[in-house]
């Protein structure tokens, strides 16, 4: 899938060789809907990860292998995937139209506890937890396959939990550093729709299943009258309603070992 780096909005480019998919570009999307960006060629700015778009593609064919109701909204890869694709619409990002206009959103490729990095910048390198405001639209599940987003220090609740958490149920990541793995994203799907695990269960699940040594982690949200604990996907079990306006921070972390 090609993606123009010139494009700014639909209508009135100059320059611009290519249409995005309407499906990306012009319509919210409606019904069950995921998505996944991948950096796997950094263009010098960070070590190349061979194994990131292989493990978003293996995470949409799951998808669609596991769920006849589920669809893949949009999958941007190396130089088509994005900064402002996650950053806030009211600090000039456009995660109304991708990162908080779905479910369930994977990324894969670099992190730290700052962030997670991009190959090209649009409109930066990293996806700063200031920049993010996820849930005030759509997104409930974010996975964030990438070092230590999740890094368990006194500093975690303030980087990504406020004011971050607006509606979105979890961030699944890790604490420490991981590995380059093409197999995570499909092993999450296995068990939160073959075998309708929790959420949370699903994610433990496919970090052990995929490495050892590591430390992975998940941080979620409540408010009075929420329940993020018993989340399932949606179609296969109990999913907690909104927790807009959160009164509570949750934050797990476990060896892979």
């Amino acid at each position: 899938m090609m993606r123009n780096t010139t494009k700014l909005s639909i209508l009135g480019l100059v320059g611009v060789t290519g249409l995005l998919p309407l499906q990306a570009t012009l319509a919210d999307c409606s019904g069950r809907c995921a998505a996944w960006e991948a950096v796997g060629e950094y263009n010098g700015t960070n070590p190349d990860l061979p194994k990131t778009v292989p493990e978003g593609e293996k995470f949409e064919s799951a998808l669609y292998k596991h769920s006849s109701t589920w669809i893949n909204d949009f999958a941007w890869r190396d130089n088509s995937a994005w900064e402002r694709d996650f950053r806030d619409q009211t600090l000039g990002g456009s995660d109304d139209a991708y990162g908080d206009d779905v479910d369930l959103l994977l990324f894969a490729g670099h992190g730290n506890s700052s962030g997670f990095y991009f190959g090209v910048n649009q409109d930066d390198l990293q996806v700063h937890y200031n920049d993010a405001i996820l849930g005030d639209k759509d997104l409930e599940w974010l996975i964030v396959d990438a070092c230590q987003v999740l890094k368990n220090d006194s500093g975690k609740w303030n980087r990504w939990g406020w004011p971050v958490f607006e509606g979105l149920h979890y961030i699944l990541s890790y604490s420490t550093n991981t590995f380059d793995k093409d197999s995570r994203g499909e092993d999450f799907l296995k068990y939160a729709m073959k075998y309708g695990w929790r959420v949370k269960s699903a994610w433990v699940k496919a970090t052990i299943l995929s490495e050892n040594g590591t430390t992975a982690a998940y941080m979620r949200a409540d408010n009075g009258t929420t329940d993020t604990y018993n989340d399932h996907l949606w179609g296969f079990g109990f999913t907690s309603a909104d927790p807009d306006n959160p009164t509570t921070l949750y934050y797990s972390s476990w060896s892979t070992n």
